[in-house]
């Protein structure tokens, strides 16, 4: 028994190479169309591109070869929806499955966003320049619905990192999300936030939807304001698997609501401290005084707001001094303890001398 397991010994290179013959032999110029959105775009020194196709549920890498990657009829980008057409290849030293793209094209949803990127490629838009995040966040701006479900989601996950430390500020600004004056009202948003010298960070956030309440956030004017900004700008659009042309021309993409508040509590952690501390907490979406926003209900007594979570840790700090006092005091009579003892000591010593 033990000689014939020693027999059948490969090694992992002979592993792969039997992986690679059995796959090859049913996939090799078996060519299909297969549709998905690129992530993990990446072009090689030697002009080759690579890229994964995703959908919702499942990945596969695809390589186009130098030759056929400098005649593409479209600029290939991360987030895009298309069609690749091609045959497996197994690749050995990676034990990876991966489609050797002969053609290609744009899916009908890339293609409705066509006029929108060509106009924006037009005025040096794109493909966009990504800003990095801002050392110091004194103040963060949102552009959400006053009625969406994503206050609720971010203000839970943001007041629960806003335990630990001080998070910045959040001024809500509540616009139309659907309807004929949306757009213009979401425009109006994006530009008045960027012109705030104090908002270092501007969201915009929806929860999910069908793809036509989602279109809005397709639109050239919308992608362009965007654009225009000085401000670092994220977005939580949709679900994880919504992607939109203003997430592509946003500095960071936020998969959700939720996944915004933690990016941005991780950005006011990892800020400068002097900023936190001249800015205090973020408060629930209520009124803002100095921009005079709408008001929603506060959050119960039960949940503490930021500003009060915050007035909660700065008792102690406040009071530090004055706790000193007993300590001292303390020490003071061990001292003297300690001394009478000594005392007591030295007269029994002469005594019994």
């Amino acid at each position: 028994m033990a000689e014939s397991a020693s027999e059948n010994r490969r090694s992992i290179a002979q592993v792969n190479r039997m992986i690679r013959s059995i796959i090859e032999a049913e996939t090799l110029e078996n060519f299909f169309w297969v549709g998905g959105r690129i992530d993990r775009f990446y072009r090689s020194e030697l002009g080759h591109v690579y890229f994964d196709l995703v959908d919702d549920r499942s990945r596969i890498r695809c390589m186009i070869r130098e030759e056929r990657a400098s005649k593409l009829p479209i600029d290939l980008r991360n987030h895009l929806d298309i069609e690749v057409y091609g045959d497996i290849h197994y690749y050995e030293d990676r034990a990876e499955p991966q489609i050797n793209v002969m053609d290609l094209r744009v899916s009908d949803v890339s293609a409705d966003l066509a006029p929108a990127v060509d106009r924006l490629r037009a005025k040096g838009l794109y493909p966009p320049t990504k800003k990095p995040p801002p050392t110091a966040i004194r103040r963060i701006g949102i552009i959400t619905s006053r009625s969406s479900r994503a206050i609720g989601d971010f203000e839970n996950a943001y007041r629960g990192a806003g335990e630990r430390a001080v998070l910045a500020p959040v001024l809500w600004k509540y616009v139309m999300l659907e309807g004929d004056r949306a757009l213009r009202s979401i425009v109006d948003a994006i530009a008045a936030l960027d012109e705030d010298p104090e908002i270092d960070v501007l969201a915009i956030m929806r929860g999910g939807g069908r793809s036509e309440n989602l279109a809005i956030f397709d639109t050239f004017e919308i992608a362009f304001a965007l654009s225009q900004c000085n401000t670092f700008i994220v977005t939580g659009i949709g679900h994880h698997r919504d992607r939109t042309l203003a997430d592509d021309v946003a500095d960071y993409i936020a998969s959700t609501p939720t996944a915004v508040a933690h990016y941005l509590a991780e950005l006011c952690l990892n800020s400068m401290p002097e900023a936190l501390v001249n800015s205090g907490r973020s408060s629930a979406p209520g009124r803002d005084e100095r921009k005079g926003s709408p008001s929603l209900p506060q959050a119960s007594s039960g949940s503490p707001t930021h500003a009060g979570a915050s007035a909660e840790k700065s008792q102690p700090q406040q009071g530090a001094g004055t706790s000193r006092l007993p300590v001292i005091l303390v020490w003071l009579l061990i001292i003297l303890a300690i001394a009478s003892v000594s005392v007591l000591v030295a007269v029994f010593l002469s005594q019994m001398q």
